[in-house]
């Protein structure tokens, strides 16, 4: 990499943190500028912090003198205003690419998602970047990434002497976990989805933050996957993580009970992420890999990376046990009403 300055969007989220200190090792990296509303644990003292609101904050100052763009900034679990998603998702991409565009950005590195693509039966395994993008509608942050990329090609198209790279990362893990893909990747939902075993795909988050280093690197242009080799199947999936037994309801139920839970704020599944349930998404990273970069860990040694993160309540040894009980008693009441009321 030539000597050059980077701007990071959401700087202190896992993926931004396992970036920096990559970028902060580099010592061709002359400047690193981090946006976020959160202050970074790890701060080196080279960086150039700036705690501002993408969403609202004038951003053109900030990014004066910066050749490279990373856009990681995006909200992840719905809220109950779901204006301050698109404010922050789809507003604040809209505006982080006006002042590149304003202050002379070289490259724009954007985060999609594996996701974008949809949950859907019917999907080819894997998933090329060649697939259309057919998010789930009820999983925001999966339609925001796809409305974001739409985005993205309309403004690469205005700024044809931009490099512009999207990398759309499958399932991650690691580095501090969400707790709605805990809930997903261990099991915690308190049913399961009948005649339902698809095959999934977990990455490594510091996979990831290689991947954004190696799109520093080199010029990619276009939408890149970034996975593990392979995947895993449904079967090895719940038996490496310890799934213990669920009563089986159809895809509906699941889905109402789902919105019955996170309304009632007692569940860790968004209702929209009920699909990944039930149908594939997994990619392939050939493309990539391709281009000369190549991932460091496997799906098995990502997902286990989630199981360890609560290692101080017992980590593997107890995960059978926290499943169990992280549906909880009311949890397990309104699953059984459901089924009682989709039997009378």
């Amino acid at each position: 990499m030539e000597v050059t300055s980077v701007a990071i969007t959401g700087i202190s989220g896992r993926t931004g943190q396992r970036l920096l200190r990559l970028l902060d090792a580099d010592k061709s990296v002359d400047r690193i500028v981090g946006l976020d509303l959160r202050e970074p644990a790890f701060r080196p003292k080279g960086l150039d912090f700036h705690a501002v609101d993408i969403g609202s904050a004038d951003l053109k100052p900030l990014l004066e003198g910066v050749d490279v763009l990373v856009h990681l900034a995006f909200l992840f679990e719905p809220l109950p205003d779901e204006a301050v998603m698109v404010r922050v998702n789809i507003d604040g991409t809209r505006r982080v690419l006006d002042a590149a565009a304003a202050t002379g950005v070289t490259k724009v590195v954007h985060v999609s998602s594996a996701f974008a693509y949809g949950a859907r039966a019917g999907n080819p395994i894997p998933l090329t970047e060649d697939a259309a993008l057919k998010p789930n509608d009820a999983f925001l942050f999966a339609a925001h990434k796809a409305e974001t990329e739409r985005l993205l090609v309309e403004w690469a198209d205005d700024h044809p002497g931009v490099v512009t790279t999207v990398l759309r990362p499958a399932l991650l893990l690691g580095g501090g976990t969400p707790a709605a893909l805990r809930s997903l990747v261990r099991g915690r939902f308190p049913v399961r989805v009948r005649d339902a075993a698809p095959e999934v795909q977990f990455l490594h988050v510091d996979d990831l933050a290689s991947a954004l280093a190696f799109a520093l690197d080199h010029d990619l242009a276009g939408a890149y996957n970034v996975a593990p080799d392979g995947w895993l199947s449904h079967e090895d999936a719940t038996a490496l993580a310890g799934w213990v037994p669920r009563v089986a309801v159809s895809a509906d139920v699941a889905d109402r009970l789902a919105r019955r839970l996170w309304t009632a704020g007692i569940g860790d599944l968004p209702p929209g992420m009920v699909p990944l349930l039930v149908h594939p998404c997994v990619v392939a990273n050939d493309r990539l890999r391709a281009a000369g970069w190549a991932p460091r860990h496997t799906n098995e040694e990502a997902l286990l990376a989630c199981v360890d993160e609560e290692g101080g309540a017992g980590g593997r040894k107890g995960l059978a046990v926290g499943a169990a009980v992280a549906g909880g008693v009311v949890a397990g009441a309104l699953a059984w009403a459901l089924l009682r009321k989709r039997r009378s």
